[in-house]
C-alpha cells in the first residue's frame, strides 16, 4: 500500500493533473464517464469476474452507480467552496481546498 500511495502523490505532484484547471479536471471527469456509458457492458463483466457478482447485478447496479457518481464528482471540481467549521476547546483548525 505504501508503494501505491507514494506513486500516486508523485504522479499527483509531477504529473500534469495538479496543474491543470478545474475546468479542463471537470471536463476530463466527464469524458470518463462517458467512455464509461459506452464500455458498460466491458465493464461489467470484469467486475462479474472480478467479484463474482451475477452479470446482471452489475449491470444494473454496480456500473450505472459509478458512471453517476463520476458525473456527480465531476461537477463539483468547479464548485469547491466552503469555510472552516468552528470548534471550541484547544484546537487549530483549518479547511484545504484542492479540486479533485
Amino acid at each position: 500500500i505504501h508503494k501505491a500511495v507514494v506513486a500516486a502523490r508523485m504522479a499527483f505532484d509531477e504529473g500534469p493533473w495538479s496543474r491543470m484547471s478545474t475546468a479542463e479536471r471537470s471536463r476530463l471527469m466527464y469524458k470518463l464517464a462517458d467512455l464509461m456509458e459506452e464500455h458498460k457492458e466491458e465493464l461489467a463483466q470484469l467486475e462479474t469476474l472480478d467479484n463474482g457478482k451475477p452479470i446482471r447485478e452489475t449491470m444494473a447496479a454496480d456500473i450505472p452507480l459509478a458512471i453517476e457518481h463520476m458525473r456527480y464528482y465531476a461537477g463539483w471540481a468547479t464548485k469547491i467552496v466552503g469555510q472552516t467549521i468552528p470548534v471550541s476547546g484547544n484546537y487549530f483548525n483549518y479547511t484545504r481546498h484542492e479540486a479533485v
